[in-house]
């Protein structure tokens, strides 16, 4: 097959687009692809400061590349939860390759010591509830506290669909109207969050990652093995095999139809932290609580 721009041999076939491309182009393509989405959906604005979390896994890792090439003034940040510490050396050296910055935040003092798996073995609580409150509490703090005005993650098309599917099947009709690639800045200490990769594919960062030779974890986590979104892309997956363009489709249409029904919810500060919340605690601080007492009883 070849390229459609320029007739060399392809890299890569997009059924979606009915295209295909040689290296160069389709890393053209890719980085155009994050700026439609930078700038259909409002996510960053001139001089703003960008914070991107990197798991380092191909997401994160091929969106903070990518940011950097289209000159976006940002730096990557990895939590260390006890949840495993990815190729730390070669994502340090990619930084001083791109000039960015790579900053490892150590989290067991925030998490009193513990890991996360621990943790949610104290509370009892699935262990990807426990990860992504952390998370989301811990990137935001960082980054108001060291002047970033926008918080980026990776989640890529096939993740925004799969959750569009799992919250329509189960009719989750909060979820369906706050599910948007850009949440505003609404209080002093919530920094804009933000998903630049909602219009590629898995496929896509995948390519993206493999041909700029960035350094990435494939492990899968061990904790998401049964997940009903694993069970979501499958399905996904083999309507997109059958008729190509579906994901696209369905999550465009989405922001399109959810448009009028999303309103700016209404945040107070937490009487523990001072973070944003929409109850009189955040869910952070009740965590933390909790664990303190799990851990009080374990002594006794």
């Amino acid at each position: 097959m070849k390229c459609r721009k320029c007739s060399q041999t392809a890299v890569i076939h997009l059924p979606q687009h009915n295209t295909a491309y040689c290296e160069g182009h389709f890393n053209e393509y890719f980085l155009g692809r994050v700026q439609k989405a930078i700038k259909t959906y409002s996510m960053i604005e001139k001089n703003e400061r960008v914070l991107v979390a990197v798991s380092g896994g191909k997401d994160s890792v091929a969106l903070w590349h990518a940011l950097v090439k289209l000159n976006y003034r940002c730096d990557a940040l990895f939590l260390d939860t006890g949840m495993g510490r990815p190729r730390l050396e070669e994502l340090q050296q990619l930084a001083e390759s791109i000039n960015s910055r790579f900053i490892v935040y150590d989290a067991h003092e925030d998490l009193l010591g513990l890991d996360i798996p621990r943790i949610a073995k104290l509370l009892k609580r699935p262990t990807c509830s426990v990860c992504g409150n952390v998370r989301r509490y811990l990137m935001n703090k960082f980054a108001v506290e060291n002047g970033y005005d926008v918080v980026a993650t990776g989640h890529n098309l096939d993740d925004e669909v799969s959750f569009l599917l799992g919250n329509i099947l189960n009719w989750q009709e909060g979820y369906l109207t706050r599910q948007s690639p850009t949440l505003p800045k609404t209080h002093a200490k919530f920094a804009k969050k933000i998903k630049p990769l909602v219009l590629l594919t898995e496929k896509e960062t995948y390519a993206y990652a493999l041909l700029n030779n960035l350094p990435f974890s494939e492990e899968k986590c061990p904790f998401s093995k049964g997940a009903s979104s694993l069970l979501y892309k499958k399905v996904l997956n083999e309507i997109e095999l059958v008729q190509p363009g579906t994901k696209l489709r369905f999550y465009t249409g989405s922001q399109k139809f959810f448009k009028e029904e999303k309103e700016p919810v209404e945040l107070r500060e937490c009487a523990v932290c001072g973070y944003p919340t929409t109850e009189k605690v955040c869910s952070f601080c009740r965590m933390k609580e909790r664990l303190k007492n799990a851990l009080g009883e374990q002594a006794l």
